[in-house]
Parts: C-alpha cells; sequence; structure tokens
C-alpha cells in the first residue's frame, strides 16, 4: 500500500505537467470572480488537461484544477461553474492533504477493517460538504445535478482505468 501510495502521488504530479495548457481568457476572468467568492486567498492554477476525464485538484500548497479538455465546449456554462465551484471546495477545505494524511493512515493501519469503513465514510462525506458549498456559491441543486448527470455521461466514453492516490478506479485517458 505504501508503493501504490508513492506511485499514486508521482503520477498524480505528473498529470499536473503533461497534456495541460491554461484556460481561455473569458473563463479565467469567469473563475477569478469565482474564487474570491469563495473566500480562497491563495492564487489557483485551472488548466485543461487531455489526460483526465473528470474535473480533479491537484497539490495543496500550489493547487492545480484539471478540467477534461471536452467538458469546457460541451457543458453550459452555469453547470461548468457549479462542477468548478466542487473543486474550489476542495482546495478550500485542503482535502488535497487530508486526502494524503488519510491514505498514509490506511497503508499503516491496512490490516484492521475499521480503518476501511471509516475512511470510507471520511471521503463521502469530504464529497457531500463540497456538493453543498458548490450549490450555495452557483445556484441551484438542479444546475449542479444536470452538471453530474452530463459529467457521468462524459465519463462513460472508452478509457483506461487508473487507481488514484485513493485507490478508487479513475478512469483516465
Amino acid at each position: 500500500l505504501s508503493l501504490r501510495l508513492i506511485g499514486g502521488l508521482i503520477y498524480v504530479q505528473r498529470l499536473r505537467r503533461t497534456g495541460t495548457s491554461p484556460l481561455p481568457l473569458s473563463w479565467t476572468v469567469r473563475l477569478e470572480a469565482m474564487i474570491e467568492r469563495s473566500g480562497i486567498r491563495r492564487k489557483l492554477k485551472i488548466l485543461i488537461s487531455r489526460k483526465v476525464m473528470v474535473p480533479m485538484v491537484i497539490g495543496f500548497l500550489r493547487p492545480v484544477v484539471l478540467v477534461p479538455a471536452g467538458i469546457i465546449s460541451l457543458m453550459p456554462v452555469d453547470q461548468l461553474e457549479s462542477v468548478l465551484a466542487h473543486e474550489i471546495a476542495h482546495i478550500r477545505r485542503y482535502d488535497f492533504l487530508v486526502n494524503v494524511l488519510q491514505s498514509l493512515i490506511e497503508a499503516l493501519f491496512f490490516y484492521h477493517p475499521v480503518i476501511w469503513i471509516l475512511s470510507s465514510n471520511v471521503r463521502q462525506e469530504r464529497e457531500k460538504c463540497c456538493d453543498d458549498f458548490a450549490v450555495s456559491l452557483c445556484g441551484t441543486l438542479s444546475v449542479y445535478a444536470r452538471a453530474l448527470a452530463c459529467l457521468g455521461e462524459f465519463s462513460t466514453g472508452t478509457s483506461l482505468h487508473s487507481v488514484a492516490i485513493t485507490g478508487n478506479r479513475n478512469k483516465i485517458v
């Protein structure tokens, strides 16, 4: 599990540097306003990635949001904003750092079933908290629900499965 954790960290850092490009200026301005409303004071980098199928946050000191290349043109603006608000909530809550610490605990206590049950519950609750923040930042629940449905449709294309740092199977192009 320790090797998987280290390999996952290396792979995630590689995602930051390969196959990425900056967002169009119109989106950059829009997202800077959303980041300011969220209360985050740090400078965030938001990049388009050809290697991910769903938006994700990488890093906690210099966080980067990776956005799949296809969804910028496929999703309506309000839905994409709500999805990105979810990712901004992860940054605001330092979830990447929490996830690394949680993965370390799982590696240390891999033999204990209660750790795996608690860890799963903590991950689900973190996602729910970020969902609530996204809805409060961007508007209605129905827009966010449609955005998640759209992401589900987008990510059902043919792709390879890879295990992320969390141990969850994620689709990677």
